[in-house]
């Protein structure tokens, strides 16, 4: 996960460019992948202080955003991430630049968060991960995520040797899309580190839940796909899928650090301080980022 909040790490979400997402809402082509487990009662003292973190990275005027989602069905005790950019210089940028706020220029806000949980490391597990966009096979990838309120987060876990198998497959499914029209965006990231080989990730996301109800599509959908390819992709999912995992996630505005522009959009967007950080002389130790 990202580890910026106290020493920003390798600098998603999917889908566009948070940066630019007002603009273009392009899906972004790097993907930053924080995923944090929380200790079981602690998630309301880890709220205040990563809401804590956004208004220093405000304060900062940080260009670099984030978008946090917290799980509608998946573990309770877990955030998650996803930090966009458009190269890896952006993100190799954000790494230095979040650095030098949480330890330089804004290390006393930064050591008056700590003291809050009195220094107290909230989390049971921290997971990074950087992830690149797959356009070969997503289907109508550019979506505004200042209109969505939910995602629809998918882990596929491939047997050795059998990506160019299963890739084959999406590519099956994104053509029956295309011939069936399907109201969806479905947006295919390749895990490039920090997880298992041969993962990817499957994002969807939602303006409400009724999403959900979408899934599986309908016989117009079967019909584009045809038997054959029903029947090959069957058979490729059981020979090439060695994990599979779908959580469903909803966007947590409050622990999200997002362009003006998404408030500008929705009132959704505004963010809330859960307790200002006060200015401080006193250095207690170096914060751990979020």
């Amino acid at each position: 996960m990202r580890k910026v909040f106290f020493s920003a790490a390798l600098g998603c979400i999917l889908l566009l460019s948070l940066a630019v997402a007002a603009q273009d809402h392009q899906a972004p082509k790097i993907l930053q992948i924080v995923r944090e487990e929380i200790k079981t009662g602690k998630m309301a003292a880890h709220n205040v202080e990563a809401n804590g973190t956004v208004q220093v990275w405000a304060k900062a005027k940080s260009p670099h955003h984030r978008l946090a989602m917290v799980p509608i069905a998946g573990n309770e005790n877990e955030v998650l991430y996803f930090w966009p950019f458009e190269n890896f210089a952006d993100l190799e940028a954000s790494t230095r630049d979040l650095d030098k706020i949480s330890t330089v220029t804004y290390k006393a806000d930064f050591d008056r968060i700590a003291m809050v949980n009195k220094g107290e490391d909230l989390h049971s597990s921290q997971r990074d991960a950087i992830a690149v966009l797959r356009p070969d096979l997503s289907y109508n990838p550019n979506v505004d995520i200042s209109k969505m309120r939910f995602m629809r987060v998918e882990t596929v876990r491939l047997k050795p040797g059998t990506n160019r198998s299963w890739e084959e497959g999406r590519r099956i499914m994104k053509a029956a899309h295309e011939k069936a029209k399907i109201d969806e965006n479905l947006i295919v990231y390749q895990i490039v580190g920090g997880m298992q080989a041969n993962t990817y990730m499957v994002l969807i996301p939602w303006s409400s839940l009724d999403g959900l109800g979408t899934l599986p599509h309908g016989k117009d959908y079967w019909d584009a796909m045809g038997d054959g390819n029903r029947e090959k992709m069957d058979k490729i999912n059981s020979e090439a899928i060695m994990f599979n995992d779908i959580g469903i996630y909803g966007f947590n505005p409050q622990l999200s650090y997002v362009p003006a522009q998404f408030v500008a959009a929705d009132s959704f967007w505004t963010f809330k301080p859960m307790g200002a950080p006060q200015q401080t002389t006193t250095a207690v130790r170096k914060p751990r980022q979020r």
